[in-house]
């Protein structure tokens, strides 16, 4: 099955700032203008969460490499295809030699102390948040401000609200982007082993 929602093309849309949000996808963001393209079907939800993810991913606080593996982790986790294929352009170099640690079993002497618990965070997230251990938070309390942490737990459940979102449209990059197309979901796998 194909995307759920047919993604608004880059310079489709009558309104310029939907298009300039797209461009941003293209080139900067994902490379890809999958999801914000299948948002910009309601063009002021797009302008209300672009700003949302700048929030959090450009503020400085947390460094962009760390929200990067923690969105992977909660896509792996969620099974979110699209999300542990795509890759956010700006930390891809930091990110790439520490993927091998962040995916499956947490490898934490490949990382460093706020990598991990950030990583394991995103896991406990995506998982069930009702289980996360007092000593984990005793742990993040160690290692991040009172302020950071809401900015990890906040960033952590937009990643989940992407997931979720993205896997519900059984979001496809498009044809313009080098990532592959044809993202199978776990339903569709079921569905063609059916067939």
């Amino acid at each position: 099955m194909s995307t759920v929602v047919k993604p608004v093309k880059l310079g489709e849309s009558h309104d310029p700032e939907v298009n300039e949000l797209l461009q941003q996808a293209k080139d900067g963001w994902w490379n890809d203008t999958a999801m914000f393209g299948v948002i910009a079907r309601q063009p002021d939800l797009l302008k209300r969460i672009v700003p949302v993810f700048e929030a959090f991913f450009m503020a400085g606080r947390i460094p962009p490499h760390l929200f990067e593996l923690m969105r992977l982790k909660t896509g792996e986790i969620n099974r979110c295809t699209y999300c542990a294929t795509v890759r956010a352009s700006g930390p891809r170099d930091d990110v790439a030699p520490k993927e091998g640690a962040m995916f499956g079993e947490i490898d934490e002497s490949a990382l460093t102390r706020r990598e991990y618990l950030g990583i394991k965070l995103a896991e406990y997230m995506a998982g069930d948040p009702n289980y996360i251990p007092d000593a984990f938070y005793e742990d993040l309390k160690a290692e991040f401000t009172q302020e950071e942490i809401v900015e990890l737990i906040f960033g952590c459940s937009v990643f989940n609200f992407g997931n979720k979102f993205n896997i519900t449209m059984r979001l496809d990059a498009t044809e313009e982007s080098a990532y592959p197309t044809g993202m199978h979901y776990p339903f569709n796998a079921t569905q063609d082993a059916a067939e």
